[in-house]
């Protein structure tokens, strides 16, 4: 499906993208959405693992290809990507929030064109594919052109915290945001646990097994495909993340996984054994998970969402507020939703 229209854009001082006369089409073709993906002018893309080359793999290992990704040209030139995938009736991106990416420097009244021009081609989606439901994510706090023309579209907004650790901040800075509790947490881990890794260093399948076979274990079934654990190892082993694993007198107690995107870590699962609960199992291997992450490069570390209380069951919120135990600050991202 094709939306066309001529504007004229107002004109900017370099580095300022400006396309003069805006003739607007939409590109859906996966082969042409690659290359778009890997062009350092929507770099944006690959930031954080679950919109990047990370979670474009494991989504649709765990869910099947439901990818209706598209990108909004303006003339041969692409100026926006948006990534979604319905799940469930709504459409976002594989059960979270899709996200609009603006290509860099581009000029603003192009940037507002493009957004309006996508949002006319999700609703195209949404009466395609018979969706109820559209969820759109603003990472930007205080909002952006995006949440400005969500609002106009008639969408409803949520605030969604999002607990982060800065990376570039440094090791003082991480322990003094460190809740009271959760030092002495730490270093019991020190103490007890003995720790080891799959990485880039040590691609330990034998050991990723383990894990695999520890968390349905401990949730009581397999709860992902055989392909979706390849995709993560793979991952992992080539530099893109980390398994800390957490052995208690020799038996297999903790595994946190954390995943990178070019930019940001993600803490992307974290499993315990059930019957320890009174012991502090997480803390030492998060802190762990800090630490490397910032030794491969990373600058920030997303620990996750932090909801209030009583906006989620409660054992929801009893896991956002142990995550932001370990933050140096928490985001608010806007969430927006409308009904087709």
């Amino acid at each position: 499906m094709s939306h066309r229209r001529k504007r004229c854009a107002r004109e900017q001082a370099a580095p300022v993208l400006t396309v003069a006369t805006i003739d607007i089409s939409i590109e859906s073709d996966i082969r042409a959405l690659a290359s778009i993906f890997d062009d350092p002018a929507f770099a944006e893309i690959n930031t954080h693992p679950y919109f990047g080359a990370f979670g474009r793999a494991y989504y649709p290992a765990v869910y099947g290809n439901h990818d209706c990704s598209f990108a909004v040209h303006a003339g041969d030139v692409p100026v926006l990507v948006c990534l979604c995938a319905p799940l469930d009736g709504k459409l976002g991106f594989y059960g979270m929030p899709l996200r609009l990416i603006a290509r860099r420097w581009l000029d603003d009244d192009t940037r507002r064109i493009a957004i309006e021009s996508g949002i006319l081609h999700i609703d195209a989606l949404m009466q395609a594919h018979r969706l109820q439901e559209t969820v759109v994510l603003d990472q930007y706090e205080g909002g952006s052109v995006v949440s400005e023309i969500c609002r106009k579209h008639g969408a409803t907004m949520s605030q969604r915290p999002v607990a982060q650790v800065d990376l570039l901040a440094g090791l003082a800075a991480w322990r003094a945001a460190l809740r009271k509790s959760s030092r002495s947490l730490i270093n019991w881990g020190r103490r007890n646990l003995t720790i080891s890794c799959v990485n880039k260093e040590t691609p330990d399948r034998a050991l990723f097994d383990r894990y695999r076979a520890f968390h349905a274990e401990v949730a009581g079934r397999v709860t992902r495909s055989e392909a979706s654990w390849t995709v993560m190892y793979d991952w992992i082993a080539q530099g893109g993340g980390e398994l800390i694993v957490g052995f208690l007198d020799g038996r297999m107690v903790a595994g946190s996984m954390f995943v990178d995107g070019a930019e940001i870590s993600n803490y992307a699962s974290g499993v315990y054994d059930r019957a320890l609960f009174d012991k502090p199992l997480a803390h030492y291997p998060i802190w762990l998970g800090i630490e490397h992450a910032h030794a491969r490069g990373m600058k920030m570390l997303e620990v996750g969402p932090t909801p209030a209380r009583g906006t989620v069951p409660d054992k929801d919120y009893k896991i956002g507020y142990f995550k932001r135990g370990f933050a140096t600050h928490i985001v608010e991202h806007a969430v927006w939703r409308w009904l087709s």
